[in-house]
């Protein structure tokens, strides 16, 4: 099984529930948080990509933005590593080492100079 990525987003007259096709940059731009549940279905996977499409400045990730969320949401009694690399405006890298166990974890990001951040 691959990585999958599903976006849950509502805001600005916007919705996405359940989608693995991420917000467009119109889209994108009437929120403020967006979430995804990303499944590492198996000791082999390892990298995700979380697309937020923000189109925040090149200075963002210097200033570790946007902030990042996560919770464990599978059942499982050991929980590997998971590390995040802004690895552009618009993505976010979620990583888990290879042979760790499979997991499903929720991921949030708020954008920059929002509201409540």
């Amino acid at each position: 099984m691959a990585v999958s990525v599903t976006y849950y987003i509502t805001g600005g007259g916007v919705t996405i529930n359940g989608s693995t096709t991420a917000p467009t940059a119109p889209q994108a731009s009437q929120v403020q948080k967006q979430s995804a549940v990303i499944v590492f279905g198996v000791v082999a996977d390892a990298l995700a990509l979380f697309t937020h499409n923000w189109g925040l400045s090149a200075s963002a990730p210097g200033y570790f933005e946007p902030e990042v969320m996560m919770e464990p949401i599978s059942t499982t009694t050991s929980w590997p590593l998971i590390t995040f690399w802004r690895a552009n405006t618009n993505v976010l890298q979620v990583m888990k080492p290879v042979g760790e166990a499979a997991t499903t974890i929720m991921v949030k990001v708020r954008r920059p100079h929002s509201v409540g951040q």
